[in-house]
């Protein structure tokens, strides 16, 4: 009994202690290295420009990336803790990072860029709209070109009545809806690239100023994705964006133009097969602080950048979606041990969740209830056969796979992109889900099984709420010493032995008597 109370008071301690240290920590950020609680304040944009390519050793390869154009919005900077082989140069009015270097392995490499984007104080998008010459210069090209161009202009506009705004995302539809080998004639790419060529080609030879955008969204949603492009047209007054696939006008909000008017988004020489991607991260303004005052205690600018706000962007954005994943676990913990909700595993709900973010609510749920109904049919018809227990759960891991299959080429057959993402589900985590309901069914009946699945489900939702939502994202990435007070929390909570809600409220009547 002793060795009992004084292991609790261990904890209790322990517990103590953990969250007196996150407190502190916190307290020195917020006091005295600028870290705020608002999210919507004091923050910069890390962003990286990674350019793969192909290079036999001893190469002498030479590259530069364009860099942003500058902006009322944003102040531009480079990263310090980015590779230092880079330097600035400017060419023609624009700014472009460039880097000369000698191979010294062969085969795909990488080499990363990484720059700050720093919003104004109070700034609004200026009225600077940069209005084009009177005159467009016609491109030089063949006569049947110009005859196949004149035809499409005709087919569109028969009457030559519609105005820019309306004649561009008209184009594009059409364009975008031509056979490959039939829109080759305007331009050789293909995708949206081409659609984008052509259509600049066209509108130039109709008089009409265009010009092809290249620029990058500054949103946290895609690890590592190339440069978003469009279509701007001179509308009267002010330069409109259109989307390449479907004409629609694109909204310019927090989209960074990187390169316009066909200069290039990046040169490579002594390599081959190169692609350029870009990932942007929200960064504290804090950590810039923080990084400093490492740097001169340790005297070590690598050592000074042992931190989450050094690694990548894509991979800050990573551990930015795991960072709620302890937040998601006390609330498993609580629903299970304090109230008593019986589950479908442990941490089924939390992984589920996970999948739930990749998608959205709704399809996930959809998915998720076809892959289960599916499933248990046919691990019902299974049991029939008197399998051995590891055949039979492989057996319905490769049907989970054949439903996950046909599910998502059914999203892609009715344009449902949410339901292409059922890959996102933990398949293991199904397969055995549907092996523990079949027994539980089994043993316990429908009426406990359909419990457990239901209570499953609601306590995923309840995650995929704390998951998804972004203000607690930010608090727990920036101060991740707060998974030591959660920690903690639930220490305290593995102390607790008393009745759960569920069972007081099963034993009510007792009690009442």
């Amino acid at each position: 009994m002793q060795e009992s109370r004084q292991r609790r008071l261990t904890v209790y301690w322990l517990a103590a202690l953990l969250c007196l240290v996150a407190a502190a920590i916190t307290f020195i950020k917020v006091k005295y290295l600028d870290f705020s609680f608002n999210d919507k304040t004091s923050f910069y944009y890390q962003a990286d420009a990674t350019l793969a390519f192909e290079a036999k050793k001893g190469a002498d390869v030479k590259l530069s990336i364009s860099l942003p154009e500058k902006t009322s919005l944003y102040y531009f900077g480079r990263d310090p803790s980015g590779d230092p082989r880079f330097k600035i140069v400017h060419k023609d009015g624009l700014a472009r990072a460039a880097a000369e270097f000698v191979c010294t392995d062969s085969g795909w490499q990488n080499i990363s860029y990484r720059f700050k984007i720093i919003p104004k104080s109070g700034a609004e998008e200026s009225n600077d709209i940069n209005p084009p010459g009177n005159n467009v210069k016609a491109p030089q090209v063949s006569d049947a070109i110009k005859i196949a161009a004149n035809k499409l202009v005709k087919k569109i506009d028969p009457e030559s009545g519609m105005t820019p705004r309306e004649f561009a995302p008209a184009l594009l539809k059409e364009l975008a809806a031509m056979p490959p080998e039939q829109k080759k004639l305007f331009s050789p790419l293909s995708g949206s690239s081409g659609t984008l060529e052509a259509a600049n080609l066209i509108l130039s030879l109709k008089g009409i100023h265009a010009r092809i955008v290249r620029g990058i969204f500054l949103n946290e949603q895609a690890r590592s994705a190339q440069a978003s492009q469009f279509l701007e047209v001179w509308c009267k007054d002010a330069w409109i964006m259109f989307k390449p696939s479907s004409g629609e006008i694109q909204s310019t909000k927090d989209f960074l133009v990187l390169q316009r008017s066909g200069k290039s988004l990046y040169e490579i020489a002594g390599a081959s097969n190169s692609s350029l991607r870009f990932s942007v991260t929200k960064v504290p303004q804090g950590a810039a602080s923080l990084n400093r005052i490492r740097a001169d205690v340790i005297g070590n600018q690598k050592l000074s950048d042992f931190s989450l706000f050094s690694l990548p962007a894509s991979e800050q954005n990573v551990f930015k979606r795991l960072t709620l994943l302890p937040l998601a676990i006390l609330f498993i913990v609580i629903a299970r041990n304090i109230i008593g909700i019986q589950t479908m595993g442990t941490f089924m709900p939390v992984l589920i969740a996970m999948a739930f973010l990749e998608m959205n609510l709704v399809s996930g749920l959809l998915c998720f209830g076809i892959i289960l109904t599916v499933g248990l049919s046919i691990r019902f018809w299974l049991s029939k056969l008197n399998l051995l227990m590891v055949p039979r759960i492989s057996a319905v891991v490769v049907v989970v796979i054949l439903i996950m299959q046909a599910i998502s080429i059914a999203g892609n057959i009715l344009k449902l992109p949410d339901f292409m993402s059922v890959t996102f589900f933990p398949l293991i985590i199904i397969a055995w889900t549907i092996e523990r309901a079949s027994t539980t069914w089994e043993e316990d009946g429908a009426s406990h099984t359909i419990k457990q699945l239901t209570a499953s489900l609601v306590t995923a939702v309840f995650s995929y709420l704390v998951l998804s939502n972004s203000y607690l994202q930010y608090l727990l990435y920036t101060f991740a010493e707060l998974n030591l007070a959660i920690l903690g929390i639930i220490l305290l909570l593995g102390t607790y032995t008393g009745y759960r809600l569920t069972e007081l409220l099963r034993f009510k009547s007792l009690a009442d008597k």
